[in-house]
């Protein structure tokens, strides 16, 4: 990223140039022109913002998705991380660290969190604009939880970890949200900010 950024655009999510009066991704006005009326969901707040969650599905649980999961005061928004975000991801942390006179290891090092360095980028944008990022996007309306629990892994004698997670039951449909970007104790104390343990 060679121009300086101004946050993320609330209609589409693209990146704002600093200076631009209009997003070039969408053509919606930026910050700096006159202001929308808000929107009649503008009492949706972000509350937290988890990266590094994957769930399991397919044959066996062989298929994973990573997902950063953005919990407003009203919803769970998961908003899904392709692997073309993930890439493009890590380029732009690779090249960032360069530009700055990093090494190879500091290079490589901000390759290992462009996952997390990406999801904060959920802070600046709405979470309308989040669950419209990509097709495999979902959320759960808060008030349709019925159980929220943390989950221990579990040490196996072959040397192989099976992650911590997190089940959710919501709306009748069961979730199990695999912790592989993060500790079960970060995990719990994000849950208690959100209110949901």
């Amino acid at each position: 990223m060679t121009e300086q950024t101004a946050g993320f655009c609330p209609n589409c999510g693209a990146e704002l140039v600093a200076g631009n009066t209009f997003c070039t991704g969408c053509g919606s006005p930026t910050a700096s022109a006159p202001a929308p009326p808000p929107s009649p969901s503008s009492a949706e707040q972000i509350v937290t913002v988890m990266a590094g969650l994957t769930i399991a599905s397919g044959f066996m649980g062989l298929k994973h998705t990573a997902y950063t999961l953005v919990i407003t005061n009203t919803r769970l928004v998961f908003a899904q991380l392709t692997s073309a975000m993930l890439k493009a991801a890590i380029e732009d942390a690779r090249a960032d660290t360069k530009s700055e006179g990093g090494g190879f290891f500091k290079q490589w090092g901000a390759q290992m969190g462009a996952a997390f360095s990406y999801a904060e980028r959920y802070w600046q944008m709405t979470p309308d604009v989040a669950l419209a990022e990509t097709p495999g996007n979902f959320m759960i309306d808060r008030r349709t939880i019925e159980k929220m629990k943390l989950h221990a892994g579990m040490t196996r004698d072959e040397g192989a970890d099976d992650p911590d997670y997190i089940t959710i039951k919501a709306a009748g449909t069961k979730y199990k949200l695999l912790l592989t970007g993060g500790t079960l104790a970060r995990a719990k104390e994000e849950l208690i900010r959100a209110g949901l343990i």
